[in-house]
């Protein structure tokens, strides 16, 4: 029986760790995570706890984290910690259930076997509960804020940790049982209720600063409006005086001079006028409320700059099946990176943005603008901290590929052609 409680318990409940891991995050292991598994990890954390006993759990803790958060970033480390809290929640449930058992059933394979099972379905309950709050997480803003992950990270590590120092190892009394479950549930609730309010707090937060930003754009569309409609206004009032300005020309028959004046002085205020409408044309066709206010704020900033942009939809699009706060970000990461690139361009700065409709299959969203010669290739620009500006400014592009990553209908393809920097985001109306 010493054989089960150190070689073959240990083992079991490593798998079922990683069972659970899978379940909660939605993770699909490849290959080299199975070697990473049974290969190292299970071996290693068998061999100390052998030697060491429950001492090995930090050192399972340290290697499972690691491989996890190579594998989904921070999310991943939370879903990891929570995972290992909810198998040491499924350990004492079960080290009671198994009390109750030896009290009728005095043997030990039995003892084994029940153990095994009640484990076994425990931690799998536990795990398909706490993935419908990790699938809500993972659909919300908060999935994206490392702040809010790191915070929760802690806390549940904390209480990982105070649950480990205070677990029993063995089993004991059915009466210390019921009185240690009564702690454990006061416990639990109280850091359910301080993760739910850290929650509300950091949403109302954001959700703030949104509105704050929302306000601001919308302010610097109105005022825009407003310049335009003064300068429509100001034509409308000066225009009989502009074809006064004409008629001697036409008297004295000097086409040659009218030609000269016509060239000079009315065709340039007919261009100002047009590139002042065209650049918040062009949207009609965008009936996505939240979208279409953030385009015309990067719009009317692409024109504060003198930047060319040019918009296209030519198919009413009513929806886009992606979270908006997702879909924000992205389209402002990407027109963010055009308008930039392009305060760098000497000549002919041109930005292109079009959504194009897919019938009932999908809609791309399409970005292209001019960059310079030494850009660096594609896949150094999505790394981890990379930066082409001073003081370690990025240009987002990880965090961009981080959250077409984190949608499994949105496709990512960034290419560079023909001197122009050329981003596609298809996002597909079903995720099969």
């Amino acid at each position: 029986m010493e054989l089960y409680n150190s070689v073959i318990i240990p083992i079991f409940q490593v798998i079922i760790l990683f069972c659970v891991i899978k379940i909660i995050s939605d993770l699909k292991y490849n290959k080299l995570d199975y070697i990473s598994i049974f290969g190292i990890i299970i071996p290693v954390s068998s061999l100390f706890y052998i030697f060491i006993g429950p001492e090995t759990i930090p050192i399972l803790l340290v290697s499972t984290l690691i491989l996890i958060y190579i594998r989904s970033k921070f999310l991943g480390l939370v879903v990891a910690i929570l995972s290992f809290l909810l198998m040491y929640i499924s350990n004492f449930f079960t080290l009671w259930i198994s009390a109750m058992v030896e009290r009728v059933i005095h043997n030990e394979y039995i003892l084994f076997i029940s153990y095994s099972l009640f484990f076994t379905l425990i931690s799998l309950l536990l795990a398909f509960l706490t993935r419908f709050f990790v699938k809500k997480l993972t659909s919300s803003i908060l999935s994206l804020n490392k702040a809010y992950l790191t915070l929760i990270g802690i806390i549940l590590l904390s209480t990982f940790i105070t649950l480990y120092m205070y677990m029993p190892k063995n089993i004991i009394s059915y009466g210390d049982f019921k009185y240690l479950a009564v702690i454990y549930v006061i416990f639990i609730i109280t850091i359910a209720i301080l993760i739910v309010t850290v929650s509300f707090s950091i949403i109302r937060e954001i959700q703030y600063k949104r509105n704050m930003k929302e306000i601001e754009n919308y302010y610097k569309y109105t005022l825009q409006i407003e310049k335009i409609n003064n300068e429509m206004r100001k034509f409308r009032h000066d225009y009989v005086n502009i074809l006064t300005t004409m008629s001697d020309y036409i008297r004295e028959n000097d086409m040659a001079g009218l030609r000269s004046y016509f060239n000079d002085e009315i065709l340039p205020m007919q261009d100002s006028m047009q590139m002042n409408t065209v650049k918040i044309n062009g949207t009609e066709n965008l009936r996505v409320r939240e979208i279409k206010g953030l385009l015309t704020t990067k719009i009317l900033q692409a024109q504060e700059k003198n930047i060319s942009i040019s918009i296209e939809v030519p198919e009413p699009i009513e929806k886009i099946n992606m979270p908006i706060i997702d879909l924000s970000r992205v389209i402002g990461i990407i027109l963010d990176n055009a308008i930039e690139a392009s305060e760098s361009i000497t000549e002919d700065a041109l930005i292109r943005v079009a959504f194009i409709k897919n019938s009932d299959i999908s809609v791309t969203f399409i970005v292209m603008n001019k960059c310079e010669d030494d850009i660096p290739r594609v896949h150094t620009l999505f790394q981890e901290n990379f930066s082409t500006k001073r003081g370690n400014r990025g240009l987002g592009l990880f965090t961009l590929k981080e959250i077409t990553d984190s949608n499994a209908n949105v496709l990512l393809d960034t290419t560079i052609e023909n001197g122009y920097f050329v981003q596609k985001v298809e996002i597909l109306n079903s995720q099969s």
